[in-house]
């Protein structure tokens, strides 16, 4: 199998995904710098929170919304996704510690046909709106389930809905000619209109 087309990926230590967490968690500075739009997605030993950039800090649906968020810790996160257009870092708990990956774009111009990137627009959950507070907005469905979005979305049933943006890379296996998907990363949270 040739390598991946269209980013590269990095390994990180357990100390650079330790300082991803501190970093998220305000208490330090990235390994290297994270620019606005950018999103947190965290999965907690007590559910799920969202967060985004503002200026320098991150902020979580879990400050405006504490009945339905939990606060993430150093000690609840089991899985951490800071994202953003250029590149996304993901740390996750494991019995031996932390482990982690960055995984960045590159030039894709240069690349064409089934090995170039490919974006899929994966639906999130909610379709009314329940509440805003301070830029993020709490969402729900018919079934009862309710999230809190790191976005402000229109009143009422959603006629726009919040999508998550996701890119694929590929890689074409010179034996066969073969192509598969051998790396994944979300890129960005928006608004797409439904029609």
């Amino acid at each position: 199998m040739n390598q991946v087309q269209g980013c590269e990926i990095e390994q990180l230590d357990a100390e650079r995904c330790k300082a991803w967490i501190d970093h998220v968690l305000g208490e330090g500075r990235p390994p290297f710098p994270v620019e606005p739009p950018a999103w947190v997605l965290l999965h907690c030993d007590d559910g799920v929170t969202w967060g985004r950039l503002d200026g320098a800090r991150w902020r979580f649906g879990s400050e405006v919304f504490p009945d339905l968020c939990p606060r993430p810790s150093d000690i609840s996160i089991q899985e951490l996704r800071v994202f953003c257009p250029a590149f996304e870092v993901l740390v996750w708990r494991t019995q031996d510690g932390y482990r982690g990956r960055v995984l960045r774009d590159v030039e894709r111009s240069s690349l064409s046909g089934p090995v170039a990137p490919d974006e899929e627009e994966r639906p999130l959950l909610g379709d009314r709106v329940m509440e805003h507070r301070d830029g993020f907005t709490r969402v729900g469905d018919g079934t009862g389930a309710e999230q809190v979005l790191p976005l402000r979305l229109p009143e009422g049933s959603l006629s726009t809905r919040p999508r998550l943006l996701l890119r694929h890379y590929f890689a074409r296996d010179e034996r066969t000619g073969g192509v598969r998907v051998v790396a994944s990363r979300l890129v960005e949270v928006k608004l797409v209109e439904v029609k």
